[in-house]
């Protein structure tokens, strides 16, 4: 298989998931997406990269370069005890999180593009990495500026 998209309908066919399927596991991409994948007219975007490594555990540099294993063997944990760990971190701020998260979006739509982007990328690391949360959260407070009433880091 030397192609992206021969790599990316043989991951579909060993996994048995129809287009629509493997879209939805690379984070809610559509079928003709997927299609398009397949075909070779676009590639897989790092947010739909590592929506299949956390949903299925593919490793992303097998399905951009070839590179062995196809499956990781180790997937992060995906239970309903981490996950209800990390939503439990998250709430147990001073703040509710549905208030960190409206100020983060207030903050994001006065924000130039570059920014966005940056801050975008930085939050799907931390979700992909909780642990990491406080350095994240600095990071997009100096992305973003300091606000008048500066919310509680992640």
């Amino acid at each position: 298989m030397s192609t992206v998209a021969d790599r990316v309908k043989t991951l579909r066919k060993q996994l048995k998931l129809t287009q629509s399927a493997l879209g939805h596991c690379a984070g809610g991409i559509s079928k003709q997406a997927v299609s398009q994948w397949e075909r070779g007219i676009t590639e897989p975007q790092w947010e739909a990269l590592n929506a299949l490594k956390r949903s299925r555990g593919v490793n992303p540099d097998w399905l951009l370069h070839g590179t062995e294993p196809m499956l990781d063997l180790d997937p992060p944990p995906t239970t309903a005890a981490a996950a209800e760990e990390s939503i439990h971190a998250l709430t147990s701020e001073k703040r509710p999180l549905a208030e960190l998260l409206d100020d983060l979006s207030r903050r994001l739509a006065t924000a130039d593009p570059g920014v966005r982007e940056d801050v975008t990328r930085l939050v799907l690391r931390y979700l992909e990495n909780p642990p990491a949360g406080a350095r994240i959260a600095k990071a997009i407070e100096l992305l973003l500026g300091q606000d008048e009433d500066p919310p509680t880091p992640l």
